[in-house]
């Protein structure tokens, strides 16, 4: 890493492009859920060890006094969650491309909504003659708490919405109410087993959301 980026992160895109290069025992033909896992873990593991590099001298300096600190604490931590989730949508769109799946990626879709990920594409949303039980929306986030809720308003056409989440163990009374709101909740198989077996039927993987899209783009195409 030191040798190809220098001193300094590369945008994220690169960086998880980076990383997905440095798992040559997955492809994006495996099953998803594990290929993204597997890309999302060696991503942190990646990001973690080339950031200790960096900030290693300027944690042997010290500081002059605390708002020095502080400065530099919060500057990691907002570098951390914003490479959070723009890893993960950066997997996700790998994925989605390998796969055949044709989708816009954070298109306006009412005032300055913009989901994530729209399918099959940001033009057909705003098509009104395009049947909107053809289209799809997909939120992520890697961890839910409250802001799951921000999906909601995120495209009017779309009743049912999908969120993609890393987060496991989600309350019942959490996920009760995303089922009232029409909000599908998605995220890798191998988390389900940590939600309780009256939520697990609900739930959906990322392996069943690119089949329902997947479906829905090929009766289109016909």
């Amino acid at each position: 890493m030191i040798h190809k980026f220098g001193t300094d992160f590369p945008t994220t895109t690169i960086f998880s492009e980076f990383s997905r290069s440095t798992v040559s025992e997955i492809s994006a033909s495996d099953l998803s859920d594990e290929a993204l896992l597997a890309w999302v873990e060696r991503e942190e593991i990646l990001f973690r060890t080339f950031e200790k590099h960096l900030l290693g001298d300027r944690l042997q300096k010290g500081f002059y006094n605390v708002d020095d600190f502080m400065k530099l604490s919060l500057s990691v931590q907002n570098r951390r969650k914003s490479r959070a989730g723009q890893s993960l949508e950066n997997h996700l769109a790998y994925l989605f491309s390998k796969r055949g799946v044709s989708f816009s990626r954070t298109g306006a879709t009412e005032g300055k909504s913009k989901p994530d990920f729209l399918f099959p594409s940001i033009e057909n949303y705003h098509n009104q003659s395009f049947l909107v039980e053809h289209l799809t929306m997909l939120g992520v986030k890697t961890t839910c708490k409250d802001r799951w809720r921000q999906v909601l308003s995120e495209a009017d056409r779309i009743e049912r919405k999908h969120l993609f989440t890393l987060e496991p163990s989600i309350s019942e009374n959490q996920t009760d109410e995303m089922q009232s709101r029409s909000l599908q909740l998605v995220l890798p198989k191998r988390l389900h087993n940590t939600y309780k077996e009256s939520q697990r039927n609900w739930l959906f993987s990322l392996e069943e959301f690119l089949a329902e899209v997947q479906e829905k783009q090929e009766f289109i195409n016909q």
